[in-house]
């Protein structure tokens, strides 16, 4: 099978060039409903991840099996909730109805702690969600009604790590992925990246993005044991003159006696007092970080800073050039949470470093990170690509 790299829409082309969370996902279209040419059932199922018992729900077709196999995994938490999608997602719900008509089986559920899924509810590291995402398709694998072999993984913005990294850690047992606006980049540089796009979308000043970026790359220091942003902020703050940027600067890089309680306290102090800056709204303080930050126990801050640095040094490179299954990746043009056309390039290096010859990445223009609402191109796509493999 040859590598395409190509535009919906345009010629064949070859591009040149994630905690990892960021609130703009893809949202979903009306779901569609069943018909009498493509019914399913709908089983409820548990399995076991780690300590956890995660609840889900299995869409099958009625045709007997044993069926081919999709896992659905979902993007970051949602700033409002503070949880991933599960079993209800809209999102999820409408590609079970779509990809049980190619003759699929489509496993979504609960994350830990939320719905009917048991465990601790919160802070979850890439690493444990790959794990998870296998043991899900472990699950499936077990099953009579499913071909152990042909059982893939579709993820989402975050999932599009998650499943990268599940493919390369257990090739045994993942049998495709299919990555919807999932990054080629690392997770600090995707954050710097989103707030930049996103603030300068808005239409203010330059300098006001600038600011914006800096407290971006700052908040990434602060959480990281060895800083990698100090460079670049030191100059940028020396532009911009006094302002809180100072302050934070300070803290991150000279913090003195300071004790992690006390930086952190003074951390939230600054932060608060930038909060309602509209040039600070893509930074998502109000949503987003005060509320984690306030909510860390003392007790807590070294274990905190440990996941921290694992999941913002998480970079593709160290996984996407070790996955040798088929793969689908998809990536809006216009995508303001993530480098769309180097991500892709990257897709496209690391997987024939890896020695992949059966991936395909396809760009939409005109869209962003939601890929358009997921439109009839994206279906078309997204079957074609299946029916290729004998889906």
């Amino acid at each position: 099978m040859t590598t395409k790299v190509h535009l919906i829409g345009a010629a064949l082309i070859s591009l040149l060039a994630i905690s990892g969370c960021q609130p703009a996902r893809p949202t979903s279209a009306p779901t569609p409903a069943p018909t009498a040419s493509a019914p399913w059932t709908e089983e409820e199922v548990t399995f076991a991840s780690g300590p956890n018992e995660l609840y889900g729900i299995l869409t099958l077709p009625i045709a007997g099996g044993p069926h081919r196999a999709i896992v659905l995994i979902s993007g970051s938490v949602h700033p409002e909730t503070g949880t991933r999608d599960g079993v209800s997602s809209g999102l999820h719900i409408q590609h079970a109805a779509r990809l049980v008509r190619e003759g699929f089986a489509v496993l979504r559920y609960d994350p830990p702690g939320v719905g009917r899924s048991k465990g601790a509810r919160g802070f979850e590291s890439l690493d444990s969600r790959a794990e998870e995402a296998v043991a899900a398709a472990r699950y499936l694998r077990s099953r009579p009604d499913i071909q152990p072999d042909r059982v893939g993984l579709w993820g989402v913005s975050q999932g599009g790590w998650v499943i990268s990294m599940a493919a390369a850690d257990a090739p045994q047992e993942i049998a495709f992925i299919i990555s919807a606006s999932g990054s080629g980049v690392s997770v600090a540089e995707e954050q710097v990246y989103g707030v930049e796009a996103q603030t300068r979308a808005t239409g203010v000043s330059e300098e006001d993005v600038a600011k914006a970026v800096l407290f971006a790359r700052l908040l990434v220091d602060w959480q990281l044991t060895r800083p990698i942003f100090r460079e670049v902020n030191e100059a940028d703050a020396g532009r911009l003159g006094n302002g809180p940027w100072n302050d934070f600067q300070r803290l991150v890089y000279e913090p003195g006696s300071l004790t992690p309680a006390e930086s952190l306290q003074r951390g939230i102090v600054i932060l608060e007092s930038i909060k309602d800056q509209f040039w600070a709204r893509a930074l998502y303080l109000k949503e987003l970080y005060l509320p984690e930050l306030k909510s860390i126990a003392p007790d807590q801050l070294l274990a905190a800073r440990a996941a921290a640095d694992q999941s913002l040094l998480t970079d593709p490179k160290d996984y996407l050039t070790r996955v040798r299954c088929p793969v689908l990746a998809f990536f809006g043009e216009d995508d303001q949470n993530l480098p769309a056309k180097k991500s892709a390039a990257l897709f496209e290096q690391y997987l024939t470093q890896a020695g992949n010859r059966d991936f395909e990445i396809v760009m939409f223009p005109g869209v962003g990170h939601s890929l358009g609402n997921f439109s009839p191109d994206y279906w078309e796509a997204l079957s074609g690509w299946l029916k290729r493999r004998g889906g």
